[in-house]
C-alpha cells in the first residue's frame, strides 16, 4: 500500500496502476504457457528449420590499386583475381534448393569506394522482366540484384542496394532486422550493365563516404546478396534466408572480410536550392513567389550523423492518393517527404512488425503532423534540425522543426527524442518524448513513453509500451499501452495483442483514430505448400477476431474475418472472405454524409479478389464486396489495370465504386486515379498523377518533371491543378521550378 501511494504521488494519473498491472498480467501469463510448451515447439522448428544451426559465409574482399572503369563489363584484372560469392540458395520457390541458374558475385575495394560485380548467368538470355528504369524501381516485379550491408555487423540495421538488368537503381536502409524500411534514404553511388547471350552483368560503385561504419583499421561487415528472376518468379540469397523474414533479416548475413585502412570520410553535405511558383487560384490575382534554402549533413562521428534544414521545402513532393472514406475515423495519409523518411526508423515507438495488420492504430510520433495543417495544407517551416544515429550500444534520434505562422495555425516548435538500446541478441528497450509547444501562451503538447520489443528463437516476437500525453484541460485518463506477441515460421503465424488508450490520451503529433478503447486483437494464418498443384505455390487461409470495449468494459465492436487465399507461382493470387462485424453507437454519427442514428447494428459481407501476375506487360486486379451496411446494404468494386509494353513506360488505373443504400437514402462514391510515368534514362523521369474523389468534387492532376543532372541533385518542374468536377469556371493552378545542387565533402 505504501508503494502504490508513492507511485499514484509520482503519476498523477491513478490509472498509471491499472495499465502497468494490465501489461505485467498479460506478458507474464504469455511466459508460463509458452514455456509449457516450449519442449514440443522447439522440437518441431528444429526439424523444420535445419539451416539455422549453419555457420555464417564469409567472402573476401580484394584491393585494388588499379582503376575499375564503371561500364558493367567486368574485364578488369582484379576481378578475375577475386573469389566470389556462389552457390546461391533459393528462398522462392523451394527454400533450400539451388537456384536455378549460376549467379556469381565478387567484391574488391579501393581507397575511397566498394565495388560490387556482378555475373548474373542466365540459360535463355535475354528474356528478363525489366519494368522500369524508374528511380526507386519496383524490385519485386523484375531480374535483378541486391546486396545487403550491415557495416556494423549488429545483425540488426543495414543498407540496401538493388540494380536490375537494364542500370536502374533503388536503394534504402533498415532498422531493426526489416521492421522499419526507409525507402527515402539516398546515397551516392553508381551502376553500369550489360546483357549478352550468357546473361546480364553490372558494376556497382558505393563511395566509402556514403556509408557509416566504424573507424577501424579492420573492417568486419554483415552481408547477403540476392538474385531474382521474375519470369520463374524465383529469389535466391548467397546467405540462406528463411523465407518467413524480409530480405534485412541480417542475423542469417554471411560476413564480409579482408577490408583494412578505409575511413567513411567528412561526410558533409551541402544541398542549397532555389525555386520559383506560379500560382493563380480562383478568384485570386495571378501570383509569382520565389524561394530559396538549404539543407545540410555532417558526419559528427563514423556513426552520429547531424542534419540541418533552413526554410524547408517541399514543393516536389508528390500529391497524396485521394481515398473514399466510409468510416467513422480519420484515414491515414503516409508521409512522402525525404527529409522526415530518412532514418524514420529510430523514432519508431510502440510499433509492431509493420507487416502485422493493425500496425496504423497507434502511432505515438507521426512526422506528417509537423508543416502540415489538419485539412492537409502546408505550414512553412522556418528550420529544423535532426541527430541520428548510434553510440554504443543506443540508437538515438532527436528532432527539432520549427514551422512558421500560416493562417489560422500559429507558430509551433516540435521537439522530439527517441532513444533505443539494444539488449540481449536481438531485442531493444526504448523510450519517446515529443514535445509540441505553441507561441500563444499556455498551448502546449507532450507524449512520452518506453517500450520494448524482444526477440526469441528468431520465432517469437513480444512487444509492448506504456505511454503518456499531458494537455492543458485534459488532466486525467491520458494513458495508453500495449502488449503484443507473434510467433512466425514458414508454415504458421500466430498473434495475439492487447491494446488499451484511455479517452484523454491525445498525442496531437501522432496518430490515434479511434481513444477510449481496448482492443484485443487475435489472428492465426496457416501457408501450407502443395507439392502435387504445379501452378500453385501455397495456399494462406487466415482468421482475425478483433474486439473492442470502451473503458467501462462495454463492447462497441467486434469483427471476426475469414479468408481463403491461393498464391499462383506466377506471383497472383485469388482470395474469398467473409466478415462478421457488430457495432454499437451511442449518439447520432455520419457515414458517407448521411446522419445515421445510435443504435446497434450487424453486419455480414463477402469479398472476393483476383490479382494477375504483376510482372506482366498487362496485369491488374479486381475485388468485389459485398453485404450489410450499417443499416442497409453495401456493394463495392475495385478495379485496377497497369500496362508496361516497355521499361522506359508505364500506366496505371484504378477505379472503385461504392453502392450504399441506407434507410436514410441512398450514396454512391466514385474514385479514379491514373498514374503515367515515363523514364527517358535513369537521370530524367516523367510522371502524371490525375485523380477524382465524388466525394472531393474534384479533379486534381499532379505533373513531375526530374532531371538529376548530378548526384543528388536535381531538376524539378511540377504542374499542380484542381479543378470542381460539377461547376464550371476557373481552376486552381500552380507550376513550381525548383533546382538543387549536392556539394559532397
Amino acid at each position: 500500500m505504501y508503494l502504490r501511494t508513492e507511485i499514484e504521488q509520482i503519476f498523477p494519473s491513478a490509472s498509471f496502476i491499472a495499465h502497468a498491472r494490465a501489461v505485467c498480467t498479460a506478458a507474464l501469463t504469455f511466459i508460463i504457457v509458452f514455456f509449457g510448451c516450449l519442449p514440443v515447439t522447439a522440437r518441431g522448428l528444429q526439424q523444420a528449420n535445419p539451416e539455422e544451426e549453419s555457420p555464417k559465409l564469409e567472402l573476401f574482399a580484394r584491393r585494388t590499386d588499379a582503376p575499375i572503369n564503371l561500364d558493367g563489363v567486368l574485364d578488369e584484372p582484379i576481378w578475375a583475381e577475386v573469389e566470389p560469392a556462389t552457390d546461391f540458395i533459393q528462398r522462392e520457390p523451394v527454400q533450400g534448393d539451388p537456384a536455378s541458374e549460376k549467379t556469381e558475385v565478387r567484391v574488391v575495394y579501393d581507397e575511397e569506394a566498394i565495388y560490387f560485380g556482378v555475373s548474373a548467368y542466365d540459360s535463355e538470355a535475354p528474356k528478363f522482366i525489366i519494368n522500369s528504369l524508374k528511380q526507386d524501381f519496383a524490385h519485386t516485379n523484375s531480374d535483378g540484384a541486391s546486396f545487403y550491408i550491415d557495416t556494423f555487423d549488429d545483425d540488426r540495421n543495414a543498407f540496401g542496394f538493388y540494380i536490375n538488368p537494364a542500370g536502374a537503381m533503388r536503394e534504402m536502409q533498415s532498422f531493426d532486422e526489416g521492421r522499419e524500411q526507409n525507402i527515402a534514404w539516398e546515397g551516392v553511388w553508381d551502376v553500369k550493365t550489360t546483357i549478352t547471350e550468357e546473361g546480364w552483368f553490372g558494376e556497382v560503385r558505393i563511395p566509402f563516404k556514403s556509408l557509416r561504419f566504424p573507424r577501424s583499421k579492420v573492417q568486419t561487415w554483415g552481408l547477403n546478396l540476392q538474385r531474382r528472376i521474375r519470369r520463374k518468379n524465383e529469389q535466391s540469397f548467397w546467405a540462406p534466408m528463411p523465407r518467413r523474414f524480409t530480405a534485412f533479416y541480417m542475423s542469417y548475413a554471411g560476413t564480409l572480410r579482408g577490408m583494412e585502412d578505409v575511413e567513411p570520410g567528412q561526410n558533409f553535405k551541402v544541398k542549397p536550392y532555389v525555386s520559383t511558383e506560379f500560382r493563380k487560384f480562383s478568384g485570386d490575382d495571378f501570383d509569382t513567389f520565389g524561394d530559396a534554402g538549404l539543407d545540410l549533413k555532417y558526419g559528427l562521428t563514423s556513426n552520429l550523423t547531424l542534419d540541418g534544414t533552413v526554410n524547408t521545402d517541399f514543393s516536389q513532393v508528390e500529391v497524396d492518393q485521394q481515398q473514399i472514406n466510409l468510416t467513422r475515423f480519420s484515414l491515414f495519409f503516409p508521409e512522402k517527404r525525404d527529409f522526415f523518411l530518412e532514418n524514420s526508423g529510430l523514432f519508431l515507438f510502440g510499433q509492431i512488425d509493420r507487416r502485422a495488420q493493425g500496425s496504423r492504430d497507434f502511432l505515438a510520433f507521426f512526422s506528417r503532423r509537423i508543416g502540415l495543417s489538419s485539412d492537409r495544407q502546408p505550414v512553412p517551416i522556418l528550420a529544423g534540425a535532426r541527430l541520428s544515429g548510434r553510440a554504443g550500444k543506443f540508437s538515438v534520434g532527436m528532432l527539432n522543426m520549427q514551422t512558421r505562422e500560416a493562417r489560422s495555425d500559429p507558430a509551433n516548435n516540435f521537439s522530439v527524442v527517441s532513444i533505443k538500446r539494444n539488449i540481449l541478441s536481438q531485442s531493444e528497450l526504448g523510450a519517446l518524448f515529443v514535445n509540441r509547444q505553441s507561441d500563444q501562451s499556455g498551448d502546449f503538447n507532450r507524449t512520452f513513453g518506453v517500450d520494448a520489443n524482444f526477440h526469441f528463437w528468431n520465432q517469437l516476437r513480444v512487444s509492448g509500451f506504456l505511454a503518456a500525453t499531458r494537455t492543458p484541460g485534459l488532466e486525467t485518463e491520458d494513458m495508453a499501452s500495449r502488449v503484443w506477441v507473434e510467433w512466425r515460421t514458414n508454415d504458421w503465424q500466430a498473434r495475439t495483442g492487447y491494446l488499451d488508450i484511455e479517452e484523454n490520451f491525445n498525442p496531437e503529433v501522432g496518430f490515434v483514430p479511434r481513444r477510449d478503447m481496448r482492443k484485443s486483437d487475435s489472428a492465426l494464418a496457416w501457408t501450407p505448400r502443395p507439392r502435387s498443384i504445379s501452378w500453385i505455390r501455397q495456399f494462406n487461409p487466415n482468421l482475425r477476431m478483433q474486439y473492442i470495449e470502451d473503458q467501462e468494459g462495454r463492447l462497441e465492436t467486434r469483427i471476426v474475418n475469414l479468408n481463403f487465399q491461393i498464391g499462383f507461382e506466377d506471383g497472383g493470387s485469388f482470395q474469398v472472405g467473409r466478415a462478421l462485424r457488430f457495432e454499437r453507437e451511442d449518439a447520432q454519427f455520419s457515414i458517407g454524409g448521411l446522419d445515421l442514428d445510435p443504435g446497434d447494428y450487424h453486419f455480414n459481407d463477402v469479398s472476393i479478389q483476383y490479382r494477375s501476375n504483376p510482372s506482366s506487360t498487362l496485369s491488374g486486379s479486381v475485388r468485389y464486396q459485398s453485404g450489410d451496411f450499417w443499416n442497409g446494404t453495401r456493394k463495392g468494386v475495385q478495379i485496377s489495370l497497369a500496362y508496361k509494353p516497355h521499361y522506359k513506360f508505364t500506366m496505371t488505373g484504378s477505379f472503385q465504386r461504392d453502392d450504399l443504400k441506407l434507410s436514410q437514402g441512398d450514396v454512391t462514391t466514385r474514385l479514379v486515379n491514373t498514374r503515367l510515368d515515363y523514364s527517358f534514362s535513369t537521370q530524367m523521369f516523367l510522371s502524371a498523377l490525375i485523380q477524382y474523389s465524388s466525394q472531393q468534387r474534384q479533379v486534381t492532376s499532379n505533373l513531375r518533371f526530374n532531371l538529376i543532372h548530378r548526384p543528388l541533385s536535381d531538376i524539378f518542374i511540377v504542374y499542380n491543378e484542381a479543378r470542381d468536377a460539377f461547376q464550371d469556371g476557373e481552376a486552381d493552378k500552380s507550376l513550381t521550378l525548383k533546382y538543387t545542387y549536392m556539394l559532397d565533402f
